[in-house]
């Protein structure tokens, strides 16, 4: 940081500057690894709003996690259960699975049932390094923000705690558990998405043991999808209909949705889900829940006043690079005028000092009252780029915001918040058939979502299929572009797709 404070001068080439001070700092994380992979992976969800340097440099830490020896897994079973791995298990396979900055999995096999199970173990540093790594964290963060001047601290309490219940793996069985009721109550996806089993007796605060997904691939393999003979639409609707009942109807929220976590198995000649690794949750406060529900109607039927309202009341200034950011998809009010744009004409002819410098202003900006933000946005955004992330990967099958959207009005409509008011009939008469204009203008206005969905699909057939074009776009990577041309000319950010990947 005293690289910046001695070097950020308008003489000084910024971008030299922003690389090597990015490049330690990722170094730092990835040399100290266990937390402070974790911690960087925090830093690189709001890299979007850094300098490029940051987003090049944090990207990394989704990919920086080394397996542990496999001696240190038998010691942390020893330590957990009194016993020997072999005494337990027929099969203990020696290489992980899957790797994390948390911990590591392997495939197993129950010497007494026979039975094919995961078994989670974590890294033995975590219990001893988990509060001075988030003490660390907090500090970083608080001395970017002096840095940078850009409000960052505010998140910090929020993330530590979200990060030391994943630590628990007692709390994430509970989370598996609680997760597969959720689905299992839900009739259109009862049968399509389910929870692997948690063994109980074997796990502990640090161990734990499931139920083995055979045969499953990654969301996003395509090559896997296609020999399983499922249709990548199908696959992809799929998760996004479990995504959607997740943020808008249990207002219970798996934030770690990248297509690792999420495995796509046959059965009946259908897809069906698994969605494993619950460790990071977070639970949607009901009023929040219903607020987010009608920002999305809101933003469909441009009920401006509804959306400034609630930008304002979650301390957001600027509600129309808020609505953009919500979906993903830039918005503009009826009331939107081209200034801004014409504002920006001279941006060519600015240093990287002046960009940098506006780029923080406007950033600065942006937000009225830090103290009012929802701390869930930050995962809500994560979890949102990363299932478009997921569309786009396989080439956009899915008619992503339409999904959201019809599930947003559903949230709308079963919401606990949701009365008509105390007082006469004709009061409650009244406030009903309010609310029920809102979700059919809503639901309406989905009809030209899906025009616009039909027609870049036969855009796509035709540059692809037809004249061979391998580079046709797909709808994900239109509205991309379009969220990278509104952030370019509106607010002087220039963003890549790896801007807010999780």
């Amino acid at each position: 940081m005293l690289d910046y404070k001695l070097n950020f001068k308008p003489e000084t080439n910024s971008d030299n500057l922003h690389e090597r001070v990015s490049s330690r700092m990722a170094r730092t994380c990835t040399t100290n690894g266990g937390l402070y992979i974790k911690l960087g992976q925090s830093l690189a969800i709001q890299a979007a709003v850094l300098p490029t340097p940051y987003r090049v440099a944090f990207g990394s830490m989704f990919d920086a996690s080394e397996p542990i020896p496999f001696v240190e897994v038998q010691r942390v079973w020893e330590e957990e259960f009194k016993d020997r791995i072999e005494d337990v298990f027929e099969e203990f396979a020696v290489t992980p699975v899957a790797c994390g900055s948390i911990a590591q999995v392997h495939r197993a096999r129950l010497r007494d049932t026979g039975e094919l199970v995961a078994v989670k173990v974590q890294r033995p540093a975590i219990p001893i390094q988990i509060e001075l790594d988030l003490f660390a964290y907090k500090a970083l963060l608080y001395v970017c923000e002096k840095v940078f001047e850009l409000p960052m601290y505010f998140i910090g309490q929020y993330v530590s705690d979200q990060i030391r219940t994943e630590t628990d793996f007692v709390n994430e069985a509970k989370n598996a558990e609680r997760t597969a009721k959720l689905f299992h109550s839900e009739a259109s996806l009862k049968d399509a998405i389910f929870i692997p089993k948690v063994n109980w007796r074997l796990t502990t605060k640090r161990v734990l043991t499931t139920e083995f997904v055979e045969h499953g691939c990654r969301l996003t393999d395509e090559a896997k999808l296609k020999d399983k003979g499922l249709k990548k639409k199908d696959v992809m609707d799929l998760a996004m209909k479990m995504f959607s009942s997740m943020l808008f109807k249990f207002g219970w929220l798996h934030c770690d949705l990248h297509p690792g976590n999420v495995l796509v198995v046959k059965r009946d000649g259908k897809p069906k889900l698994a969605l494993i690794d619950h460790g990071l949750y977070i639970q949607l406060p009901d009023n929040f829940r219903a607020e987010y529900c009608e920002l999305w109607r809101s933003i469909f039927v441009l009920d401006t006043e509804a959306i400034q309202r609630i930008a304002s009341g979650w301390g957001i200034a600027n509600s129309e690079l808020f609505a953009s950011a919500t979906l993903l998809k830039p918005f503009k009010s009826r009331q939107s005028s081209g200034s801004s744009t014409r504002g920006n004409q001279g941006e060519a002819t600015l240093t990287a000092y002046e960009k940098d410098m506006k780029i923080k202003e406007t950033l600065k900006g942006l937000l009225e009252n830090e103290q009012l933000v929802p701390r869930e946005l930050i995962f809500i955004v994560r979890c949102m780029r990363m299932m478009q992330g997921n569309n786009q990967a396989l080439g956009s099958p899915s008619n992503r915001i339409n999904i959201l959207a019809h599930g947003a009005a559903s949230g709308m409509r079963i919401s606990k918040l949701l009365t008509y008011g105390d007082g006469t009939v004709v009061v409650v008469l009244q406030n009903w058939l309010r609310h029920l204009v809102h979700v059919w203008t809503f639901r309406l206005a989905l009809i030209f979502v899906d025009l616009g969905f039909f027609l870049s699909q036969i855009r796509q057939w035709w540059l692809n299929d037809v004249r061979g074009d391998k580079g046709g776009q797909g709808f994900e990577d239109l509205l991309q572009r379009q969220i990278e041309n509104l952030a370019k000319e509106e607010f002087g950010i220039t963003l890549d797709d790896t801007a807010f990947m999780g």
